[in-house]
């Protein structure tokens, strides 16, 4: 696929406010609705902040994390609903689906499944409008690196940075409320109760960055037995948390990310940071477990690599050799075996790891990016 030309074409049609977009060569998207069931009240932290800071660190979401729209992209030949599907699942403080959607493109023409991009909560179309205020997130911003010394403190990463600063529990909150989410949506797909799949349609899984994360718990813990047999393909992911360095102007700042290795050490319990609805606490246990395994890997290494070895089959894991937040040493020291590392010599980072370059550059970026998503599609079809 060319890579950049196609991204171009998809940029500039993709609406996630429009019913259907036909993007030709037989891909096309259409946009769906999902309710989340899960609630929580927000955590107001005890420490001297202004009322701006107060108002990121307690917002509750109403205004869209609850209810909020998802693309999803599907052969334009398909007849009726399909029976295979793939949940794309991003990374952590990403606001926008402009990197994804030649990613989706890709996997559907090469698998013939539907892939649907389901927002983690508190991201994409999910983030409360707030967060996008640039001229009080550079403000924000300007006063922690001034006062405060942080580094990496940016206007993209001011708020996810406060929360995990000041609220480190909204973590392991947001990821409960995603599993949840996600829980939900697949059960209605193989229940026959989504307008787009048939019932007992396959769900795999592609998975980058922290979106990993949640694939590898969702294997792990197997709700409902949703995912057996499933496959999920990890890209730029798969470490334990612990591991990772989302210190990036990016993703969080230093403090934050201080703070929130701090709190992943605590032996806390999930009784302690939310309350769960008695229909949902069957599927919770061993979800919650996975967590605390993949998220302080130095305190549980045996049950770590003891659950990673329950789903080696199902998982193909592959990361990029100049990925300085979830490193090649990283993803090594968590699955030890079973992945592969691409070292690529053009300028890429695990944020961008397909950068719009010219001449030579360019071509090995095209090149790399077709090796990667032919494989992820020969492992996902």
């Amino acid at each position: 696929m060319e890579l950049f030309a196609t991204s171009a074409l998809l940029k500039k049609q993709f609406n996630l406010s429009a019913g259907t977009s036909d993007f030709g060569e037989g891909v096309t998207s259409t946009i769906c609705t999902f309710s989340s069931d899960f609630d929580f009240s927000p955590i107001r932290p005890d420490a001297p902040l202004s009322q701006e800071e107060l108002n990121i660190l307690t917002e509750n979401g109403k205004d869209g994390n609850f209810t909020f729209r998802y693309p999803v992209f599907y052969d334009s030949q398909l007849k009726g609903k399909n029976n295979k599907a793939i949940l794309l699942l991003h990374g952590l403080n990403e606001r926008s689906w402009e990197k994804y959607l030649s990613w989706a493109y890709f996997l559907v023409k090469h698998t013939g499944r539907s892939v649907i991009m389901f927002p983690i909560a508190f991201h994409m179309n999910r983030t409360p409008q707030q967060w996008g205020n640039a001229r009080l997130m550079h403000s924000l911003s300007d006063y922690r690196r001034r006062n405060k010394n942080v580094q990496n403190t940016s206007f993209a990463n001011l708020a996810l940075s406060l929360r995990m600063e000041y609220t480190p529990q909204m973590f392991p909150i947001s990821g409960t409320q995603t599993y949840f989410d996600l829980v939900k949506l697949c059960t209605e797909i193989k229940e026959g109760r989504h307008e787009l799949f048939e019932a007992n349609t396959s769900v795999n899984i592609f998975a980058y960055s922290i979106g990993a994360l949640l694939a590898e718990i969702l294997l792990i813990a197997n709700p409902a037995s949703l995912f057996s047999g499933e496959r999920a393909f990890l890209f730029c992911g798969g470490a334990s948390v612990d591991k990772m360095n989302p210190n990036s102007k990016s993703i969080i700042d230093s403090e934050a990310t201080r703070q929130l290795n701090e709190f992943l050490k605590c032996n806390y319990k999930v009784s302690d940071l939310m309350r769960i609805p008695e229909q949902n606490m069957p599927m919770l246990p061993k979800a919650w477990d996975s967590f605390r395994y993949l998220s302080c890997g130095d305190c549980c290494t045996r049950e770590r690599d003891l659950a990673l070895a329950g789903i080696k089959g199902q998982i193909k894991t592959l990361g990029l050799g100049f990925d300085s937040v979830i490193s090649p040493r990283a993803i090594e020291e968590t699955l030890h075996s079973n992945f592969s590392i691409l070292s690529p010599r053009y300028p890429g980072s695990h944020e961008n790891p397909f950068p719009f370059l010219k001449d030579e550059q360019g071509r090995e970026v095209e090149d790399t990016f077709n090796t990667i998503f032919s494989e992820a599609s020969e492992f996902l079809a």
